[in-house]
């Protein structure tokens, strides 16, 4: 019998997979590249979600406080889906830090 290869699962794939089983007001921060500047970016599961012109994801951006996204954000963008958020942050090889 001839075995089945399991098939690696890409960088892409897994951050993928991360994002889409965040719960509801979950974050997930990371440090772009240097070279987009100093912001921590902040992933952000709306509590709201579903709502009325309310999306399931936000990234968002925030100065950086003892190592941590500070409290003032500036929300750069929305989706519903989360395949165009990892395809965001690995096109910026943005680095996980909690």
């Amino acid at each position: 019998m001839a075995e089945k290869k399991v098939k690696a699962k890409s960088p892409r794939d897994v951050l993928i997979e991360k994002i889409d089983q965040m719960t509801p007001g979950q974050e997930l921060w990371y440090r772009l590249s240097p070279m987009y500047g100093k912001d921590l970016i902040v992933v952000l599961a709306n509590k709201d979600f579903p709502g009325k012109r309310i999306s399931r994801y936000a990234v968002q951006g925030a100065d950086e406080e003892n190592g941590k996204p500070g409290p003032k954000r500036r929300t750069y963008w929305e989706s519903n889906k989360a395949k165009p958020v990892a395809l965001w942050l690995i096109g910026r090889t943005a680095e996980l830090i909690s």
